[in-house]
């Protein structure tokens, strides 16, 4: 059992007071990949194996519910020290296909409380209001749990890594680390991944090559997670599927993305002009949007976001999007962004050029 505050268990954040690691899902994970990693050890100690592995070790957090065992939360300042983003609402002229509801996200405890009997998520008029913003209180709350979270999965793979040196893996074993999304943390008032934002799109994309990144590296390149299959291949020797053709329905095998390992030999080459992310409304958007057209009913995806970031912008452009064909019309124009990128203080710009 134990004993959980200040929110019970049907919250989005607490600190699991009396827990140890491997008490949650998490330390589970990772005291399973120890012992899968001895097993491994043991197979080329004791029987001969000599054939490379591949493992994959996927923790959960910070996904919410942002739980961790209490002495992660007691690395943190108290909760009215925690930072507030610097821009808590939305940028200026920002289109209203391409705000976010959070999804499940104002629907639990802990969150719930502070919209009941508005019209935040349904009503465009009000969305981008103040009574429509997360509490400073709450907004602080929820980020020291978030930064819980990732403490205690931090501490998780650092389990897993020494492991690895123990048992003498780090001589021949390329690690990669990586996230599937980002998470806006009331940045420009948004809670969650689904928008084609900075935050929402940027994630940790880490790699450790034995030999070859000892020293400790780091590139200002565009990379994108489509790029790891073609990077694996490359540096343990295997074949790469071919890049995709523009139409590759008809195609069995093919990638996306290149390899990134050029840039272990010259981390400032010329390398992509640009990334791309998409994502579709209304899924986790608003119903409905002032002076447009109904979203047909039956699909989230009857319009198309789709980014372009460069190393000084992003772009994004909502289109009409038929979800049968998946393709998009060019002339049926939901909304336009632009967000500048060229200083380090901008990249979370307050105004939709």
């Amino acid at each position: 059992e134990g004993r959980y505050g200040p929110m019970n268990r049907t919250s989005i954040a607490w600190a699991a007071e009396g827990f140890e690691d491997n008490q949650l899902p998490d330390g589970q994970i990772a005291d399973n990949a120890l012992k899968v990693l001895q097993e491994l050890k043991e197979n080329r100690t004791e029987h001969g194996e000599t054939r490379p592995f591949f493992m994959a070790v996927g923790f959960h957090k910070p996904h919410i519910p942002f739980i961790a065992p209490k002495k992660y939360f007691d690395m943190y300042p108290p909760q009215e020290q925690i930072a507030v983003p610097k821009h808590r609402f939305p940028p200026t002229d920002l289109p209203y296909i391409a705000w976010s509801v959070w999804p499940f996200f104002h629907t639990v405890g802990g969150v719930r409380q502070y919209f009941v009997g508005t019209e935040c998520f349904t009503n465009a008029t009000q969305a981008y209001t103040e009574r429509c913003m997360m509490p400073i209180n709450a907004t602080q709350y929820l980020r020291r749990s978030y930064y819980s979270a990732m403490t205690y999965t931090d501490a998780q793979v650092g389990k897993v890594l020494a492991k690895m040196n123990e048992l003498g893996f780090d001589n021949d074993t390329i690690v990669v680390l990586w996230g599937d999304h980002g998470w806006q943390l009331g940045e420009h008032g948004e809670w969650g991944k689904y928008t084609n934002f900075e935050d929402g799109t940027h994630v940790p994309f880490m790699l450790r090559v034995p030999g070859v990144t000892d020293d400790g590296m780091r590139t200002n390149a565009l990379v994108e997670l489509i790029d790891i299959y073609p990077t694996l291949a490359e540096l343990t020797g295997l074949p790469a599927p071919q890049l995709c053709p523009p139409m590759s329905q008809n195609v069995s095998t093919c990638v996306e993305g290149i390899s990134a390992v050029p840039l272990f030999h010259n981390t400032t080459q010329q390398w992509k002009d640009a990334s791309f992310s998409q994502y579709a409304r209304p899924l986790s958007g608003l119903a409905s949007i002032p002076d447009r057209r109904p979203f047909p009913k039956g699909t989230d995806e009857s319009v198309m976001g789709y980014t372009i970031r460069t190393d000084k912008y992003r772009y994004t452009e909502w289109v009409g999007f038929n979800h049968t064909t998946a393709v998009a019309d060019w002339t049926d124009v939901w909304g336009r962004e632009l967000y500048d990128h060229t200083q380090p203080a901008q990249i979370f710009d307050d105004e939709n050029a």
